[in-house]
């Protein structure tokens, strides 16, 4: 590949979110995240850069431990003219959807959380056999807006 046409690690997968209060508990409560950056971004711009008409944005950007890599974008829109239509989703996966990984080392109190405060668990954790990788576990779950949430943690759980 040319030098010309070479791209930067992906620097964060933005989340288009119904309410930012749920979805920072989620990411900054619960999974223990940072926030990055938080601004509210009006117009001209907004509008623009969506496509469709607004008054504006809210923008909160997650870290996991200072990292400008691997964030999680959480973005509201505000006053979106015609209104956004809800995605579907369930506990099974679908074609094109993403699935957020993130490591953990506290799995099993994440998952107890998780269904104490009534997340959607699609699989508990799950020991992993991997070929030639050391012990692994993972869980699925969904945050707040549907977004698959992949927790890993290598070794035992605790």
């Amino acid at each position: 590949m040319s030098e010309a046409n070479k791209t930067a690690p992906v620097k964060r997968t933005t989340i288009i979110v119904r309410d930012m209060e749920k979805s920072l508990k989620f990411y900054r409560d619960l999974l223990g995240m940072d926030v990055f950056y938080d601004a509210n971004i009006g117009n001209p711009g907004a509008s623009e850069l969506m496509g469709m008409e607004m008054s504006g944005l809210h923008m909160v950007v997650m870290s996991a431990d200072g990292a400008e890599t691997g964030m999680v974008g959480l973005m509201e829109l505000k006053d979106v003219n015609p209104p956004l239509k809800e995605t579907e989703w369930s506990t099974t996966a679908k074609t094109g959807e993403t699935i957020l990984v993130i490591p953990t080392d506290n799995m099993k109190e994440l998952y107890e959380r998780m269904v104490e405060e009534g997340h959607t668990v699609a699989t508990p954790p799950t020991k992993m056999e991997v070929p030639n990788r050391p012990e692994i576990h993972e869980m699925m779950a969904r945050d707040p807006d549907g977004v698959i949430v992949n927790l890993t943690q290598r070794g035992p759980l605790r």
